[in-house]
Protein backbone atom coordinates (compact mmCIF):
# COMPACT_ATOMS: atom_id res chain seq x y z
CA UNK A 1 0.00 0.00 0.00
CA UNK A 2 1.29 3.47 -0.86
CA UNK A 3 2.28 5.56 2.15
CA UNK A 4 0.23 8.80 2.01
CA UNK A 5 3.14 10.62 3.69
CA UNK A 6 5.52 10.06 0.74
CA UNK A 7 5.31 10.79 -2.99
CA UNK A 8 3.87 8.09 -5.21
CA UNK A 9 6.67 6.05 -6.76
CA UNK A 10 6.14 5.37 -10.47
CA UNK A 11 8.39 3.53 -12.94
CA UNK A 12 8.19 3.87 -16.73
CA UNK A 13 9.42 0.94 -18.83
CA UNK A 14 9.49 0.07 -22.51
CA UNK A 15 11.08 2.93 -24.45
CA UNK A 16 14.65 4.04 -25.10
CA UNK A 17 14.66 6.56 -22.28
CA UNK A 18 15.01 10.30 -21.60
CA UNK A 19 15.79 12.82 -22.90
CA UNK A 20 13.76 11.79 -25.94
CA UNK A 21 15.92 10.62 -28.84
CA UNK A 22 13.81 8.77 -31.36
CA UNK A 23 10.09 8.09 -31.25
CA UNK A 24 6.76 9.54 -30.26
CA UNK A 25 6.81 7.20 -27.29
CA UNK A 26 10.11 8.78 -26.20
CA UNK A 27 8.50 12.22 -26.27
CA UNK A 28 5.54 10.94 -24.26
CA UNK A 29 7.84 9.34 -21.70
CA UNK A 30 9.86 12.55 -21.33
CA UNK A 31 6.90 14.91 -21.08
CA UNK A 32 5.01 12.59 -18.74
CA UNK A 33 7.89 11.78 -16.41
CA UNK A 34 9.00 15.39 -16.04
CA UNK A 35 5.40 16.58 -15.67
CA UNK A 36 4.50 14.02 -13.00
CA UNK A 37 7.50 15.17 -10.95
CA UNK A 38 7.06 18.90 -11.59
CA UNK A 39 3.27 19.24 -11.43
CA UNK A 40 2.22 16.35 -9.20
CA UNK A 41 5.16 15.75 -6.87
CA UNK A 42 5.56 12.09 -7.84
CA UNK A 43 8.83 10.16 -7.60
CA UNK A 44 9.37 8.88 -11.15
CA UNK A 45 12.01 6.49 -12.51
CA UNK A 46 12.53 5.96 -16.25
CA UNK A 47 14.37 2.86 -17.45
CA UNK A 48 16.81 3.84 -20.22
CA UNK A 49 18.75 1.75 -22.75
CA UNK A 50 22.51 2.07 -22.31
CA UNK A 51 23.49 2.37 -25.94
CA UNK A 52 21.44 5.52 -26.56
CA UNK A 53 23.14 7.55 -23.82
CA UNK A 54 26.86 8.27 -23.50
CA UNK A 55 26.32 10.57 -20.53
CA UNK A 56 24.17 8.79 -17.98
CA UNK A 57 23.11 11.18 -15.23
CA UNK A 58 21.22 9.46 -12.40
CA UNK A 59 18.65 12.28 -12.37
CA UNK A 60 17.41 14.33 -15.33
CA UNK A 61 15.02 17.25 -14.73
CA UNK A 62 13.95 15.68 -11.45
CA UNK A 63 13.36 12.22 -12.94
CA UNK A 64 15.44 9.24 -11.80
CA UNK A 65 17.11 7.37 -14.65
CA UNK A 66 18.19 3.74 -14.53
CA UNK A 67 20.38 2.53 -17.38
CA UNK A 68 20.33 -1.12 -18.41
CA UNK A 69 21.79 -2.95 -21.42
CA UNK A 70 19.60 -3.68 -24.44
CA UNK A 71 21.33 -6.12 -26.79
CA UNK A 72 19.55 -7.84 -29.65
CA UNK A 73 19.22 -5.30 -32.46
CA UNK A 74 15.93 -3.93 -33.76
CA UNK A 75 14.01 -7.18 -33.21
CA UNK A 76 14.96 -7.93 -29.63
CA UNK A 77 16.44 -4.91 -27.87
CA UNK A 78 13.06 -3.74 -26.56
CA UNK A 79 12.16 -7.22 -25.30
CA UNK A 80 15.53 -7.78 -23.59
CA UNK A 81 15.61 -4.35 -22.00
CA UNK A 82 12.01 -4.53 -20.80
CA UNK A 83 12.62 -7.93 -19.23
CA UNK A 84 15.65 -6.61 -17.36
CA UNK A 85 13.74 -3.50 -16.31
CA UNK A 86 10.75 -5.48 -15.02
CA UNK A 87 13.08 -7.75 -13.03
CA UNK A 88 14.87 -4.72 -11.57
CA UNK A 89 11.61 -2.89 -10.82
CA UNK A 90 10.27 -5.89 -8.93
CA UNK A 91 12.83 -5.20 -6.19
CA UNK A 92 12.24 -1.46 -5.89
CA UNK A 93 8.80 -1.17 -4.29
CA UNK A 94 7.14 1.02 -6.90
CA UNK A 95 3.53 1.96 -6.30
CA UNK A 96 2.72 1.62 -10.01
CA UNK A 97 4.56 0.74 -13.23
CA UNK A 98 3.67 2.23 -16.61
CA UNK A 99 4.73 0.08 -19.59
CA UNK A 100 4.67 1.41 -23.15
CA UNK A 101 4.05 -0.97 -26.08
CA UNK A 102 1.97 -4.15 -25.65
CA UNK A 103 4.91 -6.10 -27.08
CA UNK A 104 6.32 -5.80 -23.57
CA UNK A 105 3.10 -6.97 -21.91
CA UNK A 106 3.94 -10.69 -21.61
CA UNK A 107 6.87 -9.89 -19.30
CA UNK A 108 5.03 -8.09 -16.50
CA UNK A 109 4.15 -11.24 -14.53
CA UNK A 110 6.76 -10.64 -11.77
CA UNK A 111 5.21 -7.24 -11.04
CA UNK A 112 1.66 -8.57 -11.09
CA UNK A 113 2.65 -11.47 -8.81
CA UNK A 114 3.86 -8.87 -6.31
CA UNK A 115 0.58 -6.98 -6.54
CA UNK A 116 2.06 -3.93 -8.29
CA UNK A 117 -0.49 -2.16 -10.51
CA UNK A 118 0.75 -2.17 -14.12
CA UNK A 119 -0.67 0.16 -16.77
CA UNK A 120 0.13 -0.72 -20.41
CA UNK A 121 -0.05 1.75 -23.29
CA UNK A 122 -1.44 -0.14 -26.28
CA UNK A 123 0.24 1.94 -29.03
CA UNK A 124 -1.14 1.21 -32.52
CA UNK A 125 -1.65 -2.01 -34.45
CA UNK A 126 1.96 -3.14 -34.28
CA UNK A 127 1.21 -6.58 -35.73
CA UNK A 128 0.30 -4.91 -39.03
CA UNK A 129 3.78 -3.42 -39.52
CA UNK A 130 5.23 -4.68 -42.77
CA UNK A 131 8.80 -4.57 -41.44
CA UNK A 132 8.04 -7.62 -39.26
CA UNK A 133 8.13 -11.17 -40.55
CA UNK A 134 5.26 -13.62 -40.00
CA UNK A 135 6.53 -14.86 -36.65
CA UNK A 136 7.02 -11.33 -35.35
CA UNK A 137 3.54 -10.29 -36.47
CA UNK A 138 2.06 -13.32 -34.74
CA UNK A 139 3.93 -12.40 -31.58
CA UNK A 140 2.70 -8.79 -31.59
CA UNK A 141 -0.91 -9.84 -32.13
CA UNK A 142 -0.60 -12.41 -29.32
CA UNK A 143 1.02 -9.82 -27.04
CA UNK A 144 -2.04 -7.57 -27.47
CA UNK A 145 -4.31 -10.24 -26.02
CA UNK A 146 -1.84 -11.04 -23.23
CA UNK A 147 -1.54 -7.36 -22.31
CA UNK A 148 -5.31 -7.04 -22.26
CA UNK A 149 -5.49 -9.91 -19.74
CA UNK A 150 -2.44 -9.24 -17.57
CA UNK A 151 -2.45 -5.45 -17.24
CA UNK A 152 -4.18 -3.81 -14.32
CA UNK A 153 -5.39 -1.22 -16.82
CA UNK A 154 -4.82 -0.10 -20.40
CA UNK A 155 -4.27 3.32 -21.96
CA UNK A 156 -5.26 3.88 -25.59
CA UNK A 157 -4.20 6.98 -27.53
CA UNK A 158 -7.27 7.17 -29.78
CA UNK A 159 -10.96 6.45 -29.47
CA UNK A 160 -10.67 4.02 -32.38
CA UNK A 161 -8.00 2.02 -30.53
CA UNK A 162 -10.19 2.12 -27.41
CA UNK A 163 -13.04 0.60 -29.41
CA UNK A 164 -10.66 -1.98 -30.97
CA UNK A 165 -9.52 -3.32 -27.58
CA UNK A 166 -13.09 -3.46 -26.34
CA UNK A 167 -14.25 -5.28 -29.47
CA UNK A 168 -11.28 -7.67 -29.83
CA UNK A 169 -10.55 -8.50 -26.19
CA UNK A 170 -13.44 -7.15 -24.11
CA UNK A 171 -10.87 -4.92 -22.42
CA UNK A 172 -11.72 -1.47 -21.10
CA UNK A 173 -9.15 1.30 -21.37
CA UNK A 174 -8.61 4.99 -20.71
CA UNK A 175 -8.20 7.37 -23.63
CA UNK A 176 -5.23 9.73 -23.28
CA UNK A 177 -3.59 11.07 -26.47
CA UNK A 178 -0.46 13.23 -26.91
CA UNK A 179 0.24 16.88 -27.67
CA UNK A 180 1.87 18.33 -30.74
CA UNK A 181 3.87 20.85 -28.71
CA UNK A 182 7.33 19.29 -28.94
CA UNK A 183 10.77 20.87 -28.67
CA UNK A 184 11.91 24.43 -29.24
CA UNK A 185 10.28 27.33 -31.06
CA UNK A 186 10.84 27.23 -34.83
CA UNK A 187 14.15 28.59 -36.09
CA UNK A 188 13.09 30.16 -39.36
CA UNK A 189 16.72 30.41 -40.45
CA UNK A 190 16.59 26.64 -40.91
CA UNK A 191 14.66 27.10 -44.16
CA UNK A 192 17.70 28.56 -45.89
CA UNK A 193 19.81 25.65 -44.69
CA UNK A 194 17.45 23.30 -46.52
CA UNK A 195 17.24 25.53 -49.59
CA UNK A 196 13.54 26.40 -49.31
CA UNK A 197 11.36 29.39 -48.52
CA UNK A 198 8.12 29.67 -46.57
CA UNK A 199 5.14 28.06 -48.30
CA UNK A 200 7.19 26.79 -51.23
CA UNK A 201 7.77 23.11 -50.38
CA UNK A 202 5.85 20.01 -49.35
CA UNK A 203 6.94 17.97 -46.35
CA UNK A 204 7.04 14.36 -45.18
CA UNK A 205 8.34 13.42 -41.73
CA UNK A 206 8.45 9.69 -40.98
CA UNK A 207 10.55 6.77 -39.97
CA UNK A 208 11.59 5.02 -43.15
CA UNK A 209 9.36 2.00 -42.70
CA UNK A 210 6.95 0.50 -45.28
CA UNK A 211 3.74 1.16 -43.35
CA UNK A 212 4.48 4.91 -43.42
CA UNK A 213 4.13 4.86 -47.23
CA UNK A 214 6.88 7.37 -48.01
CA UNK A 215 7.56 5.57 -51.30
CA UNK A 216 3.90 5.95 -52.30
CA UNK A 217 3.91 9.65 -51.39
CA UNK A 218 7.02 10.24 -53.52
CA UNK A 219 5.47 8.47 -56.52
CA UNK A 220 2.26 10.48 -56.22
CA UNK A 221 4.18 13.72 -55.72
CA UNK A 222 6.14 13.09 -58.92
CA UNK A 223 2.95 12.22 -60.78
CA UNK A 224 1.29 15.46 -59.64
CA UNK A 225 3.72 17.60 -61.60
CA UNK A 226 3.80 20.35 -58.96
CA UNK A 227 6.90 22.54 -59.04
CA UNK A 228 7.44 22.94 -55.30
CA UNK A 229 10.07 20.50 -53.97
CA UNK A 230 9.25 17.67 -51.57
CA UNK A 231 11.37 17.57 -48.40
CA UNK A 232 11.54 14.04 -46.96
CA UNK A 233 12.71 13.92 -43.33
CA UNK A 234 13.42 10.65 -41.56
CA UNK A 235 15.67 7.67 -41.06
CA UNK A 236 15.90 4.38 -39.16
CA UNK A 237 18.69 3.40 -36.73
CA UNK A 238 19.41 0.11 -38.51
CA UNK A 239 20.13 -1.22 -41.99
CA UNK A 240 17.00 -1.18 -44.13
CA UNK A 241 16.47 -1.93 -47.82
CA UNK A 242 13.32 0.20 -47.72
CA UNK A 243 15.21 3.21 -46.31
CA UNK A 244 17.90 2.82 -48.99
CA UNK A 245 15.24 2.68 -51.72
CA UNK A 246 13.65 5.91 -50.45
CA UNK A 247 17.04 7.63 -50.16
CA UNK A 248 17.75 6.68 -53.78
CA UNK A 249 14.86 8.97 -54.81
CA UNK A 250 16.88 12.02 -53.77
CA UNK A 251 17.28 14.59 -56.55
CA UNK A 252 16.52 18.27 -57.06
CA UNK A 253 12.77 17.82 -56.63
CA UNK A 254 12.65 15.11 -53.96
CA UNK A 255 15.12 16.00 -51.23
CA UNK A 256 15.77 13.18 -48.77
CA UNK A 257 17.52 14.96 -45.92
CA UNK A 258 17.65 12.13 -43.37
CA UNK A 259 16.79 12.66 -39.73
CA UNK A 260 16.42 16.23 -38.47
CA UNK A 261 17.13 16.03 -34.75
CA UNK A 262 17.26 19.74 -33.93
CA UNK A 263 13.70 20.45 -32.78
CA UNK A 264 13.83 24.14 -33.73
CA UNK A 265 14.81 23.23 -37.30
CA UNK A 266 12.16 20.53 -37.58
CA UNK A 267 9.44 22.76 -36.15
CA UNK A 268 10.35 25.44 -38.70
CA UNK A 269 9.92 22.90 -41.51
CA UNK A 270 6.48 21.98 -40.15
CA UNK A 271 5.45 25.60 -39.70
CA UNK A 272 6.31 26.84 -43.17
CA UNK A 273 5.44 23.93 -45.48
CA UNK A 274 2.82 24.29 -48.20
CA UNK A 275 1.35 21.04 -46.85
CA UNK A 276 2.41 18.13 -44.67
CA UNK A 277 1.82 14.71 -46.27
CA UNK A 278 1.25 11.91 -43.75
CA UNK A 279 1.23 8.28 -44.83
CA UNK A 280 1.28 6.43 -41.48
CA UNK A 281 -1.43 3.78 -41.69
CA UNK A 282 -0.80 1.49 -38.69
CA UNK A 283 -3.04 2.56 -35.91
CA UNK A 284 -3.42 5.06 -33.17
CA UNK A 285 -2.81 8.76 -32.74
CA UNK A 286 0.44 9.69 -34.47
CA UNK A 287 2.67 12.28 -32.74
CA UNK A 288 4.21 13.64 -35.95
CA UNK A 289 0.74 14.43 -37.31
CA UNK A 290 -0.18 16.26 -34.11
CA UNK A 291 3.10 18.17 -34.31
CA UNK A 292 2.33 19.32 -37.85
CA UNK A 293 -1.15 20.39 -36.72
CA UNK A 294 0.30 22.25 -33.73
CA UNK A 295 2.49 24.40 -36.01
CA UNK A 296 -0.33 25.15 -38.43
CA UNK A 297 0.69 22.96 -41.35
CA UNK A 298 -2.07 22.11 -43.83
CA UNK A 299 -2.24 18.33 -43.33
CA UNK A 300 -3.04 15.69 -45.95
CA UNK A 301 -3.12 12.31 -44.18
CA UNK A 302 -3.78 8.87 -45.56
CA UNK A 303 -7.43 7.94 -45.09
CA UNK A 304 -7.56 5.78 -41.96
CA UNK A 305 -9.98 6.11 -39.08
CA UNK A 306 -7.31 7.27 -36.63
CA UNK A 307 -6.40 10.33 -38.70
CA UNK A 308 -10.02 11.26 -39.38
CA UNK A 309 -10.60 11.10 -35.63
CA UNK A 310 -7.73 13.48 -34.90
CA UNK A 311 -7.83 15.92 -37.81
CA UNK A 312 -11.58 16.01 -38.36
CA UNK A 313 -14.01 15.47 -41.26
CA UNK A 314 -13.50 18.74 -43.17
CA UNK A 315 -10.05 17.93 -44.44
CA UNK A 316 -8.60 16.20 -47.53
CA UNK A 317 -7.44 12.59 -47.13
CA UNK A 318 -5.75 10.38 -49.69
CA UNK A 319 -6.17 6.71 -50.47
CA UNK A 320 -3.52 4.40 -51.91
CA UNK A 321 -5.28 4.37 -55.27
CA UNK A 322 -3.00 5.52 -58.05
CA UNK A 323 -3.45 9.20 -58.82
CA UNK A 324 -5.50 10.09 -55.73
CA UNK A 325 -2.84 11.99 -53.79
CA UNK A 326 -1.47 13.46 -57.02
CA UNK A 327 -4.88 15.03 -57.76
CA UNK A 328 -5.14 16.43 -54.22
CA UNK A 329 -1.67 17.96 -54.53
CA UNK A 330 -2.50 19.63 -57.85
CA UNK A 331 -5.69 21.11 -56.38
CA UNK A 332 -4.01 22.38 -53.22
CA UNK A 333 -0.99 23.70 -55.09
CA UNK A 334 -3.29 25.92 -57.15
CA UNK A 335 -5.24 27.19 -54.12
CA UNK A 336 -3.07 28.91 -51.48
CA UNK A 337 -6.14 30.33 -49.74
CA UNK A 338 -7.47 26.85 -49.11
CA UNK A 339 -4.08 25.71 -47.82
CA UNK A 340 -4.02 28.61 -45.39
CA UNK A 341 -7.54 27.85 -44.18
CA UNK A 342 -6.67 24.19 -43.63
CA UNK A 343 -3.60 25.18 -41.62
CA UNK A 344 -5.56 27.56 -39.40
CA UNK A 345 -8.23 24.93 -38.77
CA UNK A 346 -5.79 22.16 -37.80
CA UNK A 347 -3.79 24.49 -35.56
CA UNK A 348 -6.89 25.68 -33.70
CA UNK A 349 -8.09 22.10 -33.27
CA UNK A 350 -4.71 20.94 -31.96
CA UNK A 351 -4.47 23.82 -29.48
CA UNK A 352 -7.90 23.04 -28.04
CA UNK A 353 -7.75 19.25 -28.09
CA UNK A 354 -4.18 17.98 -27.66
CA UNK A 355 -2.41 19.54 -24.67
CA UNK A 356 0.49 18.27 -22.54
CA UNK A 357 -0.94 19.74 -19.34
CA UNK A 358 -4.13 17.75 -19.86
CA UNK A 359 -2.14 14.63 -20.83
CA UNK A 360 -0.02 14.82 -17.65
CA UNK A 361 -3.04 15.55 -15.46
CA UNK A 362 -4.92 12.68 -17.12
CA UNK A 363 -2.18 10.17 -16.34
CA UNK A 364 -1.75 11.50 -12.80
CA UNK A 365 -5.48 11.14 -12.16
CA UNK A 366 -5.51 7.62 -13.64
CA UNK A 367 -2.50 6.48 -11.61
CA UNK A 368 -3.91 7.87 -8.35
CA UNK A 369 -7.27 6.29 -9.04
CA UNK A 370 -5.74 2.86 -9.65
CA UNK A 371 -3.64 3.06 -6.50
CA UNK A 372 -6.69 4.14 -4.48
CA UNK A 373 -8.71 1.25 -5.86
CA UNK A 374 -5.95 -1.17 -4.93
CA UNK A 375 -5.88 0.21 -1.39
CA UNK A 376 -9.66 -0.22 -1.20
CA UNK A 377 -9.41 -3.80 -2.48
CA UNK A 378 -11.49 -2.98 -5.53
CA UNK A 379 -11.00 -4.13 -9.11
CA UNK A 380 -10.79 -1.26 -11.63
CA UNK A 381 -13.68 -0.93 -14.05
CA UNK A 382 -14.57 1.65 -16.66
CA UNK A 383 -17.23 3.07 -14.35
CA UNK A 384 -14.78 3.47 -11.45
CA UNK A 385 -11.97 4.90 -13.58
CA UNK A 386 -14.10 7.20 -15.73
CA UNK A 387 -12.61 9.81 -18.07
CA UNK A 388 -9.32 11.38 -17.02
CA UNK A 389 -8.25 13.28 -20.16
CA UNK A 390 -10.13 16.57 -20.12
CA UNK A 391 -8.49 19.37 -22.10
CA UNK A 392 -11.26 21.73 -20.95
CA UNK A 393 -11.34 20.93 -17.22
CA UNK A 394 -9.96 18.07 -15.19
CA UNK A 395 -11.97 17.23 -12.10
CA UNK A 396 -11.17 13.64 -11.03
CA UNK A 397 -13.97 11.78 -9.28
CA UNK A 398 -13.25 10.37 -5.84
CA UNK A 399 -13.01 6.61 -5.41
CA UNK A 400 -15.99 5.55 -3.34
Amino acid sequence: MADPARPLRVAIIGDRGIPARYSGFSTLVEELAVGLVRDHGMDVTVYCRNQYYDARPPVWQGVRCRYLPAPGGKSFESIVHSNLAVFDAAFRRFDLVFVVDPGNGPFILPLRALGVPVVIHTDGLGWQRRKWNGLQRTYYKWSESVSARLATWLVTDSRAMQAYYDREYGAASTYIPYSGAVGDAPDDAALARYGVTSGDYYLVVARMEPENNVDHIIREYRASGVAKPLIVVGSVPYESAYARAVAAQHDGQVRCVGGVFDSADLNALYRHCAAYLHGHEVGGTNPSLLRAMHWGAPCVPIDVIFHRENVGPNNPYFSKASGDLAAILRDLDADPARRAALGRATQAHAAATFRWDAVIDGYAALFRRLIALKAAGRRPTAALIGETYRPDILAPAQVA
